[in-house]
């Protein structure tokens, strides 16, 4: 299966792929109040200078974030990636 990696973590490039938060701990997770079928709507952002957010769903109970890192591109805010759930809902 085809990865890309970003900021030392490797990505599925066809679909979401889950990281424990523990993994996470140089990210910037970014967890917006609005419950989705999976857990919350959220965003991460990569300890890399000028790198947009990825779409994320936060499972706090798991301390999981299943990342949206396959998409073609970042988005400029977390508001923006969170809204990502919006539109494929």
């Amino acid at each position: 299966m085809e990865k890309k990696e970003i900021a030392k973590l490797k990505f599925n490039v066809a679909k979401p792929t889950s990281f424990s938060l523990k993994l996470l701990h140089d990210w910037v997770v970014w967890q917006f109040p609005k419950k989705h079928a999976k857990g919350y709507c959220g965003a991460v952002h990569p300890p890399l200078e000028k790198h947009g957010w990825f779409p994320a769903i936060i499972q706090p109970d798991k301390g999981e974030a299943q990342i949206h890192g396959h998409l073609p591109e970042a988005f400029e805010t977390p508001e923006l990636a969170a809204d990502y759930f919006a539109l494929i809902d």
